[in-house]
C-alpha cells in the first residue's frame, strides 16, 4: 500500500527551504518600501512604476510601458533624492525596465 504524502503547510515548507523564506521576506520588504515610496513620488509619475529591486547602489524600477519608463527616467533625480533623504537608502543610479507583455 502506498503512503500518501499529502500537502505540507507553507510554514513547514518555508522552514525546510531557507532560501525561499529569505526570498519571500525580501519581496515583502520591497513591497513595503514601494508602497511608502509611491506616496512620496512626484504626482506626475505616481503609480507608473514599481520598485522591483535594490542592487548595490542601484534602484530597479519596473514599468508597464515604454512611455511610462521614459517619464520615470525624466524624474530620476527627484526619485533618487527621495530614496536618499526620506528613506535613507544610499542609491546613486536608477535602472528602469519595461514589463514584457506575453
Amino acid at each position: 500500500m502506498r503512503k500518501s504524502r499529502g500537502f505540507h503547510s507553507i510554514q513547514d515548507s518555508l522552514a525546510q527551504d531557507q532560501s525561499l523564506s529569505g526570498l519571500i521576506q525580501r519581496a515583502g520588504q520591497l513591497k513595503k518600501l514601494n508602497d511608502a515610496l509611491q506616496l512620496s513620488m512626484p504626482a506626475q509619475v505616481r503609480g507608473m512604476c514599481q520598485l522591483a529591486n535594490l542592487k548595490g547602489e542601484t534602484a530597479v524600477f519596473l514599468c508597464r510601458t515604454q512611455m511610462e519608463a521614459s517619464k520615470i527616467r525624466m524624474y530620476s533625480r527627484s526619485i533618487l533624492q527621495t530614496l536618499q533623504t526620506e528613506f535613507k537608502i544610499s542609491v546613486k543610479k536608477l535602472q528602469v525596465k519595461v514589463e514584457l507583455n506575453s
